[in-house]
């Protein structure tokens, strides 16, 4: 029997042939040269239609400049003071991450910014706008067939060059753009990286020790000693911070008790043997992947009355757990399985293939190795997620080589690193490798309590800048690039949250009560009542959707954003 197995398309390129009118303009090769600016694609454009675009030529291999050439889509938005104090460049993540997150930001997490400073975008090459490589739609009998039909259509394609949509070819078009955008006018350039951005910008700062004026790491993916098949062991590593946080918080604290990472423990292993709450009928591949899930997005609100349900396990707990196994895994006639499939975000697997089995794979653990790892975890990736990756990385890795490659940066230009201790994607206890590839003093790291991937998205704090710490950080080391950066916000942080809002609660759990069944009769819900309980708050239901499709894709993949 085939199957169709789906890759997470990106947007704008899913919707090519219908926006073609909207392509934006291309700039010729050639670094004095300005670019040729116009209208964004819709989904680059900020709210104020103030962002101009334009289709950057640059080689397909920075080695062979006159050889085949590929477009890359750099996008601008104007300082709003019309007066700019310099730029800032902002580098997704992934790898295979689209870049057009960054312009819906502008008006709020980067408005402090916005105001000032110039803001570009350098969607990656492969992704996206830029020129890309995708995997084809086509029926297969395996994930094997599937990822070697997409490894092997690509290189009829692309040759050799297909390996060149790598890491230090970006770092290099970027290189190439920060010249570009200085043709008429010189500012000075900040880079800011998040996730698989931060090995994008350490590149950068590797084939252009002196390409800005400085760089910011956030959420720093270390070029030795890690890779992706530490991912299961990681998020076990951030479970266990997280169950420290619970044992401090009085209210988690009444209801897990005072050492909750044993409870949760003792609970999973009685119910991975089948002793305890066999009625629940999660499998423990999906309580392992909503571990996994939840840990990556910092929803322990979430997580944690999953864990006093199942330690608990009454008629109601089996309910409500029944009802969690319905929402996030296929149940409730497809409702809920097609939500998270359409609001997929922008993702090139192609991409994310090509790079993550060549460049983030320093530590390497065997299929055998991971699966026995997983036998007794809290968390971890399914042994389907694991057999796909060892077909991966068979078909995909082991492809190139270059003198940057699993190499530590050198460089002098300031640098700030930022992480946060519940980060599983890029665990705060890697931060020793970057530190140590630390030159001067400039170079600083600061780490973020309660905080999980991407520091400068999830660090709310009770401030008067309307920031979150992790922007108040950033904006207090470029306008100081010498000075220790102000890190006062961090003791304003709003912390963590294990009480689940009500909305969230009935529709998941089927009752108003997360951890308890008190506050209302657990419901056996069906497909009916959660399509009309969507409706009661559609904002909050399509928040809910976006979050968990982000988390549920990302886990299929061990990705780094």
């Amino acid at each position: 029997m085939n199957t169709m197995f789906k890759t997470a398309l990106p947007l704008a390129v899913a919707g090519f042939a219908s926006q073609a009118l909207a392509s934006p303009p291309g700039s010729d090769f050639g670094r004095y040269i300005d670019f040729n600016w116009g209208d964004c694609p819709e989904v680059f454009q900020s709210a104020d239609n103030k962002n101009q675009c334009s289709l950057a030529e640059v080689p397909a291999n920075w080695n062979d400049p006159a050889g085949q050439k590929i477009d890359v889509l750099v996008s601008k938005h104007p300082a709003n003071s019309g007066k700019a104090k310099g730029q800032l460049w902002l580098l997704q993540g992934g790898p295979g991450g689209s870049g057009a997150v960054f312009p819906s930001l502008y008006d709020s997490l980067l408005k402090q910014f916005a105001e000032d400073y110039d803001l570009y975008v350098l969607e990656h090459r492969g992704v996206g706008w830029s020129t890309s490589i995708i995997c084809p739609q086509v029926p297969a009998d395996s994930y094997k067939e599937f990822t070697t039909i997409c490894h092997d259509t690509l290189y009829d394609e692309w040759g050799e060059n297909l390996y060149n949509f790598n890491t230090t070819n970006a770092a290099k078009d970027l290189d190439y753009v920060i010249g570009k955008s200085k043709a008429i006018n010189w500012y000075p350039s900040y880079v800011y990286g998040v996730s698989y951005g931060t090995l994008w910008a350490q590149r950068f700062s590797q084939v252009a020790p002196t390409g800005a004026q400085a760089v910011i790491l956030d959420s720093v993916v270390p070029p030795t000693g890690f890779g992706v098949d530490l991912w299961d062991e990681n998020s076990n590593g951030i479970f266990d911070k997280v169950a420290e946080y619970c044992d401090s918080d009085p209210f988690c604290q009444s209801k897990l008790g005072n050492n909750t990472a044993q409870l949760v423990k003792d609970t999973v292993a009685d119910f991975y043997s089948g002793q305890h709450c066999p009625e629940v009928k999660l499998t423990k591949d999906q309580l392992q992947e909503l571990g996994m899930t939840f840990i990556q997005r910092s929803q322990e609100e979430m997580l944690m009355p999953i864990y006093h349900r199942l330690a608990r396990c009454n008629a109601d707990d089996v309910t409500a757990l029944n009802n969690v196994q319905k929402f996030f895994f296929g149940g409730y006639d497809g409702f809920m399985a097609s939500r998270f499939e359409d609001a997929k975000p922008s993702f090139s697997d192609a991409v994310f293939n090509v790079i993550a089995f060549n460049e983030i794979s320093g530590a390497r653990k065997s299929t055998a190795e991971k699966i026995a790892y997983c036998d007794t975890a809290v968390t971890c990736s399914s042994t389907e997620r694991h057999l796909n990756t060892e077909a991966d990385y068979k078909v995909w890795g082991d492809k190139y080589v270059d003198p940057y490659i699993y190499k530590d940066m050198f460089h002098y230009m300031p640098t700030l690193a930022i992480n946060g201790d519940l980060d599983p994607q890029t665990p705060h206890f890697h931060a020793e490798r970057i530190k140590g590839a630390f030159s001067n003093i400039n170079q600083r790291y600061v780490e973020f309590p309660f905080t999980a991937h991407a520091a400068a998205f999830v660090t709310p704090a009770k401030t008067t800048t309307g920031n979150t710490c992790g922007v108040d950080v950033m904006f207090s080391f470029v306008n100081r690039l010498w000075d220790q950066p102000d890190t006062s916000c961090i003791d304003k942080l709003v912390g963590m949250n294990f009480d689940l809002p009500d909305f969230y609660s009935q529709i998941i759990f089927g009752t108003t009560g997360d951890f308890d069944e008190y506050d209302s009769p657990t419901v056996d819900l069906t497909s009916f009542q959660v399509e009309a309980l969507s409706t009661t708050d559609n904002l909050k239901f399509e928040k809910l959707v976006k979050q968990v499709s982000a988390s549920l894709h990302f886990v299929g993949k061990p990705m780094m954003h």
